[in-house]
């Protein structure tokens, strides 16, 4: 067969075949074994390479199907699987070099916009064929051979996806992506083989550059969109950036290169030419680049000034990685210098007249950029620039600013982190400017943009922290009230400070010398003092005086104050400035504004009266401030006397201004204050002032703050205006609220209570107020007031907001008002009346002294609560979504602590409620609904709980009480029976549940008519049951009520502190009996009808039921054992009758084994179903050691297989920690010796490090648990011998397995935390026990073993918390150890320190601040601290060895930086450990520190000896 084909190759070559039969031929000879061609493979690729060349050059004219298919051919040819088995058995295949450049050209065709003269062949089909060439070495050779090539198809392919990223096009595939990075790795591998690094820069420059940087702009400023393919926007694009770059770093900067750089840039035109002349290197490597980057032909106009901004400081980025390096800083600086001509900024020399950029924005970006390049490269050295170079770069960001300042561009951000930045480099750069700085960044900038006021604030906060470094911030203020003082350019000015920069001002000023502080303070006043001769008449000096005002009061606010402490020149200079304040500006201001020209309301009128208020109140708060805090203070004269009189000269009415009506209520409230102040009693007259006073600051504030809604105001006052002034003054006065409500008469209060439940009730508002930062509103205020501790001490307040709480509520319910006595809804009620209602005590208001009608009728509410045929209601889900953040509220309200009036209106309420609320069929409806109930019943637990529980029982039976709330439960057509199945259900069970049990724990303790009233309730709940019985429909929801019910009361009566006489006795029996009559057959019949358990309910029903039939037969055994004079049998012995449900708690335990390992995150269930498992392991009736299913082996194993899940975290364990050592004890308890024997092989089997080996770390996680948790029981006996015997085999277990974990640190973390901890526990319980020291040195090993590097931060810290505690536990409680072990344990305790010091070291950012250290790093600190403290303590064992700790904590903190807090803990500790150093030890560190070390121990001595020895000794004087 083979020679029936073998003439295949001639047909191809002859022209008489047509070309689709050679297309044919060609498809089958290459996959058709049957064909044989000598070299065929080879044949076919020169076949169809020819064919490509000939029709490309003209030679070969065919149609374009034809062509089509050939480039179709080669590509099936290229990606075959054929050719690169062939490729890999080492046959050599080549392709011809000219289909490199077809492709080339190919590429290219399609990349022009128009693709006029484009090729009607398939791009996809070509990208595909250089896929297949570039992706086999055999055929990439065709590029990498021929540079050119490679360089040609890298342009041309960055030039096509340029062309491509158009932003109204998606991109929807990925392979010119794959393409592009192909070519871009074989081009980086061919240029690193280059030796001619000039030809490779040469070949950047030319070709490459500009196609470079438009594609990497075009890729870093496209907005992706959904419609682009994923994988381009997640990652492709950036490896295409990341690839730009590196062949940018290696190829325009690389070492080769760096003499050429210095030729043009270092040396002066001649030498330049003799070294050019004389050298191979290259010529003007920057103007080269530079020409490409200024060339517009491919960028064009619109793009260019984008493409070079954005360029520009990623080309500066790498010269700075290549280049900056000690030495070369001046090189570096004049590549930026270069750099920056780039950007078109106009020279300052222009004045105005030169070409400014049409968009400032690209530029300013950059400039941004390459300034703080040059920042954090430190290539600005003041004084090496100064000395050496002549100033040239202090020259050129001189000339940078001042085209900054001469050209402003408040709109862009960039503007301002420049100046910042300039600042940070050198403040004399802006000197020279500082007026035009602070006139055009702070004073007169009009800034409204959020991004804008961030860099602002940014500036600004770094041009205060700057001038208080160099102790001359009051040169800044000198300058900023100088441009105040400036005509304004408009009507309003702008306020000088806001909440980010007045806490700048905060910090600079408590850093700043007092009498720099004061010198501001001077200059203020001679400012204002200069204003006031030219104020009256003057809006635009009316102005300015207002805005020193305000700066004067932030400053006066935030500076040092004065105490007992400060110098006495400082004292008496602050006496005389605030005399000055007083004499010189605060009167004469007074005596403009009392001017009959000033009492108009003019413009000028209201700035002056602000000032003078504003003025007035700083001085007051300031006098009263210093005379608290400096005894040696002394107010200047009769200045305050003045300040008040000046006072009762100002209007209190027609305050149109805003800021004055505030300061006005604020200087009322210091009136107030300076009255209380006064000591002994006060008079009438004084009680009356106080009166008025608190009244007109609530007043003046009514109707704004009636109408304010949500407005948000920042806390400053230069920004409170007609809009803000009802949150300044509802900030006000909420701030003072327990100073004005004593003196607040009852419509006042009643108008705070409105307004404070209107505000509550603003859910949008509080949406709202989680966006804004750094603002406060009327609502955010009233939420905090409410959760605030001061509310429930304001009884007036507190009264008046639940009374209209409550009315919203009641509001839904329209019979309420006629059930409820109409003198709880009242609200006419006399507030005197009211007051004494709530101070006077239940049993005096409802004695047998005769009482009022208002009080006598507080006696009907038994009739409420006796109700037997409620009327229901059903809610729209509006309703029931403000009934439940009404009840979210109410519960704010903290009811535990209500006078009884108020905690019988509540009570009233809410059992109301209860009884009325009805759900709809929509199961949207009924979820709230049970939500709603669910909060309902959760309040009414809480009002039980509070100081005024027993009221309720005074009005009516206790049983009553109890059926009236519940008995809307149980009736047979239980409205609840449709809600069982939904989310909210066991949410509403366990609120019943709470409220019955804390109602009967209430019963209890009252102790009249216990029983009566339970058997009451009993019954109640038993016809309820009887009710369910008889009808034919299981409803499973009274069911579960019921056993909600019957396990509540069953709990607090087993549990209830009974005195043992005999008639308490009975009732105990009776109430058991009727109990376990009750309960029993309910959770039989659950149990029998649903087939399953819930794991909430009816486990805890069970144990109850339990609980009860023991205790039932217990008492019996007792009272046999009385009569008969016997011992009293163990619980579940034999002689006495059986548990009657015996089989029900079977399979109960035998379903929560079943489940325990899959049990839900719930530790509130989890612990219900432990402690069935407690009381059912400790009888031995129904748990005994040798059953399968339900014995202690079971158990155990299903308590393994729990603490086994991957789910359950030690969080989880510890949380329920008690009731598993209960569990543990109770099976320790009821076991031999030879059983508990067993019991620790089980636990110690999971302990071996094969587990590890085999991948079952669950089973050694569940191990260790279980060890911790039994060595956490308290034993004794045989048990606890048999223990501690083979403590050392489970301290090497764990030492081992510390070992075997640290191989593996992403599977062993939680092994060695684990294992550690178990250590740390054996070691502390062993005190006394472990006699063998070389036990315990044995966890020294484990501990050593432990690495501490590799771990994130949260890891780290439990690994240092276990090791930590294993190293405290030796210390407390095996002494003996330390005898021998001492150098091994500080080599532990060195471990640590060491580690602590590489964590918590500093580490810079960008703009030279630190980072934020971890919480974590800084409680190791602390803990190494108190480890110090342990080790000091100990001297006698430790004192040998302390000088070696010292000197291996100096070795290292001479190599690293520290964080200040890190420091502070690890020095504190250190000072301990210096405390056992002697004077030999000293002379010791002293000849063995290297001389670097040594200046640190010496710098650390000192300290030592002045900050702590020295108050050591001091209090050793004092200590008996």
């Amino acid at each position: 067969m083979a020679t029936i084909y073998s003439g295949i190759h001639l047909k191809l070559k002859s022209a008489k075949t047509p070309w689709e039969d050679k297309l044919k031929l060609a498809r089958f000879a290459w996959i058709s074994h049957q064909c044989f061609l000598p070299n065929k493979e080879q044949v076919l690729v020169d076949w169809v390479s020819r064919a490509l060349t000939g029709y490309y050059s003209k030679k070969l004219q065919f149609g374009d199907e034809i062509l089509e298919g050939l480039w179709i051919y080669l590509d099936d040819i290229l990606h075959s699987k054929k050719l690169q088995k062939l490729i890999e058995k080492g046959k050599i295949i080549t392709l011809h070099a000219t289909i490199a450049q077809i492709i080339n050209d190919r590429i290219e065709e399609h990349s022009s916009e128009g693709r006029l003269n484009a090729s009607p062949s398939n791009l996809a089909t070509v990208l595909s064929c250089c896929h297949g060439i570039l992706t086999s070495p055999a055929f990439a050779l065709i590029y990498s051979s021929k540079w050119e090539l490679l360089v040609d198809l890298l342009c041309r392919l960055s030039v096509l996806l340029c062309s491509r990223l158009k932003p109204t096009e998606a991109l929807r595939s990925t392979q010119l992506f794959d393409v592009l990075l192909l070519a871009f790795d074989l081009y980086l591998v061919t240029q690193r083989q280059q030796c001619n690094r000039c030809r490779v820069f040469l070949q950047v420059c030319s070709p490459l550059l500009q196609p470079f940087l438009l594609l990497r702009q075009r890729l870093c400023s496209r907005c992706w969109t959904g419609e682009d393919v994923a994988a381009v926007r997640q990652h492709l694009s950036k490896e295409v950036c990341q690839r730009i770059q590196t062949a940018l770093q290696s190829g325009l900067f690389h070492t080769d290169l760096l003499n050429s750089y210095r030729q043009e840039l270092l040396q002066d035109n001649r030498s330049q030419e003799k070294t050019a002349s004389s050298s191979k290197d290259l010529v003007a490597p920057v103007e080269t680049m530079l020409s490409k980057l200024t060339d517009t032909s491919l960028f064009g106009l619109q793009l260019h000034s984008a493409v070079v901004a954005g360029s520009v400081p990623l080309l500066y980025r790498l010269s700075l990685e290549a280049y900056c390096r000690e030495g070369n800083h001046l090189l570096c600086f004049h590549i930026f210098a270069r750099f920056l001509g780039t950007l078109g900024f106009p020279t300052p020399l222009d004045h105005g007249t030169g070409q400014e950029p049409a968009d400032w924005n690209p530029g300013l970006l950059a400039l941004d950029q390459l300034l703080n390049s040059i920042l954090g490269s430190d290539v600005y050295n003041v004084a090496v620039d100064k000395i050496r170079c002549g100033g040239v770069q202090f020259a050129l960001y001189c000339r940078v600013a001042v085209m900054l300042l001469s050209h402003p561009r408040q709109e862009a951000p960039a503007w301002f982190r420049c100046l910042r930045t300039l600042i940070l480099l050198n403040h004399l750069i802006v000197e020279p400017n500082l007026d035009d700085l602070v006139s055009l960044a702070w004073v007169d900038a009009d800034i409204s943009d959020p991004r804008v006021r961030r860099a602002q604030e940014s500036l600004l906060c770094t041009l205060f922290e700057t001038y208080t470094k160099l102790r001359q911030l009051p040169r800044l203020f000198q300058e900023v009230l100088a441009i105040i003082s400036r005509p304004a350019a408009d009507e309003l000015r702008r306020p000088v400070l806001w909440v980010g920069l007045t806490e700048k001002l905060h910090e600079c000023l408590l850093k700043l010398p007092s009498g720099q502080a004061l010198d501001i303070w001077d200059l203020m006043l001679n400012c204002l003092e200069a204003f006031i001769p030219d104020l009256t008449g003057n809006v635009d000096t009316a102005l300015k005086a207002l805005a020193v005002s305000t700066l004067l009061n932030a400053v006066l606010f935030n500076m040092k104050s004065l105490d007992d402490k400060t110098p006495v020149p400082i004292i008496t200079r602050t006496q005389r400035l605030m005399d000055k304040t007083m004499r010189a500006v605060v009167t004469p201001l007074f005596r403009v504004v009392k001017d009959p020209s000033g009492k108009d309301s003019s413009p000028w009128a209201l700035r002056a009266e602000s000032s003078v208020l504003i003025l007035r109140s700083t001085w007051l708060e300031l006098d009263h401030m210093l005379r608290l805090n400096c005894s040696k203070y002394v107010s200047p004269g009769d200045a305050e006397a003045e300040v008040w009189s000046l006072g009762s000269g100002l209007p209190r009415e027609g305050w149109n201004d805003a800021l004055s009506r505030h300061f006005l209520q604020l200087l009322a409230i210091q009136e107030m204050k300076s009255v209380m102040m006064r000591p002994g009693s006060r008079t009438e007259a004084q009680e009356m002032s106080l009166r008025s006073a608190a009244v007109s600051v609530v007043q003046s504030g009514k109707d704004a703050v009636k109408n304010a809604g949500a407005q948000a105001w920042d806390g400053e006052i230069s920004s409170i205006d007609d809009e803000t002034y009802a949150v300044a003054h509802w900030h006000l006065v909420t701030s003072n609220i327990a100073l004005l409500l004593p003196h607040l008469p009852e419509p006042e209060i009643a108008h705070l209570a409105d307004v404070v439940t209107a505000n509550l009730l603003l859910r949008e508002a509080a949406e709202q107020d989680q966006d804004s930062e750094n603002q406060v509103s009327i609502p955010a205020m009233c939420r905090s007031l409410l959760r605030s501790s001061l509310l429930p001490e304001m009884p007036p307040l507190h009264h008046g907001v639940l009374l209209r709480l409550m009315e919203g509520v009641s509001d839904l319910l329209p019979d309420t008002r006629f059930n409820l006595p109409m003198c709880l809804l009242s609200d006419d009620v006399d507030a005197s009346q009211e007051a004494d209602n709530q101070q006077s005590s239940v049993s005096e208001s409802l004695g047998s002294q005769p009482m009022s009608p208002q009080r006598s009728s507080l006696l009907n509410i038994p009739n409420v609560l006796l109700v037997k045929s409620p009327s229901t209601h059903t809610f729209s889900k509006t309703q029931l979504d403000h009934l439940l953040w009404v009840l979210d509220l109410l519960g704010g309200l903290r009811l535990d602590s209500l006078p009884c009036y108020d905690h019988l209106r509540c009570f009233v309420l809410l059992a109301s409620l209860v009884t009325a609320l009805k759900p709809k069929p929509e199961k949207a409806n009924a979820s709230k609904c049970l939500q709603a109930l669910s909060r309902s019943y959760s309040l009414l637990a809480v009002l039980q709980t509070g100081t005024s529980r027993n009221a309720v029982f005074k009005l009516a039976h206790a049983g009553d009480i109890l059926e009236k709330v519940t008995a809307s439960l149980f009736p047979a057509g239980s409205r609840l029976a449709s809600c069982a199945e939904y989310p909210a259900w066991p949410e509403f069970l366990d609120a019943v549940q709470r409220f019955l049990t804390v109602s009967i724990q209430t019963i209890v303790e009252r102790k009249q008519s216990m029983r009566l009233n339970l058997e009451q309730f009993i019954a109640f709940l038993s016809n309820a049951w009887l009710s369910s019985a008889r009808s034919k429909k299981w409803r499973p929801a009274t069911e579960q009520l019921l056993i909600t019910a019957l396990s509540a009361l069953s709990r607090v009566v087993i549990q209830a502190p009974l005195q043992p006489d005999k008639h308490t006795g009975n009732s105990l029996h009776s109430l058991l009996t009727q109990l376990a009559g009750l309960l029993g057959p309910v959770l039989q019949s659950h149990s029998d009808r649903d087939g399953r358990l819930e794991q909430n309910l009816t486990v805890f029903g069970i144990t109850a039921l339990l609980e009860i039939e023991l205790c039932l037969r217990e008492e019996e055994e007792g009272g046999a054992d009385r009569e008969d004079g016997s011992v009293v049998h163990e619980r579940g012995s034999g002689g006495t009758q059986s548990l009657k449900h015996a089989d029900l708690y079977q399979r109960t335990c035998f379903q929560v084994l079943r489940r325990l390992p899959s049990f839900p995150d719930d530790p509130e269930s989890l612990q219900k179903q432990l402690d069935f498992l407690r009381i059912y392991s400790s009888t031995s009736e129904l748990c005994s050691g040798c059953d399968n299913e339900t014995g202690i082996p079971s158990v155990l194993s299903a308590l393994k297989a729990l603490l086994a899940a991957p789910r359950v975290t030690q969080q989880f364990i510890h949380s329920l920690e008690i009731h598993l050592v209960e569990l543990l004890h109770c099976f320790i308890d009821r076991c031999t010796q030879q059983q508990f024997y067993l019991i620790v092989k089980f636990i110690a089997q999971g302990l071996e490090v094969t587990n590890l080996w085999k991948g079952q770390h669950q089973d050694v996680v569940s191990s260790l648990n279980l060890t911790a948790l039994l060595l956490k029981c308290p034993l004794s006996g045989d048990v606890e011998k048999a223990l501690w015997f083979i403590a050392p085999q489970i301290i090497m277990a764990l030492t081992v397995l510390c070992k075997e974990a640290a191989l593996d640190q992403a599977a062993g973390f939680r092994i060695t935390v684990l294992s550690l901890e178990t250590l740390a526990i054996l070691v502390q319980q062993g005190e006394g026990i472990l006699s063998n020291p070389h036990h315990v040195t044995l966890a020294f090993n484990a501990l050593l073993c432990v690495p501490l590097d590799h771990f994130q931060l949260d890891e780290y810290g439990s690994i240092f918390r276990a090791i930590q505690e294993v190293l405290f536990a030796i210390v407390q409680s095996q002494t003996k150890v330390l005898f021998n072990a001492a150098p091994t344990f500080f080599k532990c305790f060195n471990r640590l320190v060491l580690s602590v010091m590489h964590k918590g070291r500093q580490k810079c950012v960008g703009d030279k601040g630190v980072t934020k250290i971890s919480e974590v790093v800084l409680e190791c600190a602390h803990l190494v601290e108190r480890m110090c403290t342990h080790i000091a303590s100990n001297a006698e064992k430790f004192a040998m060895f302390s000088s070696f700790a010292v000197a291996e904590y100096v070795n290292e903190l001479q190599k690293v930086t520290l964080n200040t807090d890190v420091k502070r803990h690890l020095t504190v500790g250190i000072y301990h450990l210096l405390d056992l150093v002697t004077e030999s030890d000293l002379r010791f560190l002293n000849t063995l520190l290297q001389t670097g070390v040594r200046e640190v121990f010496k710098e650390l001595y000192n300290d030592y000896t002045h900050y702590h020895k020295s108050k050591k000794q001091g209090e050793e004087k004092y200590t008996a």
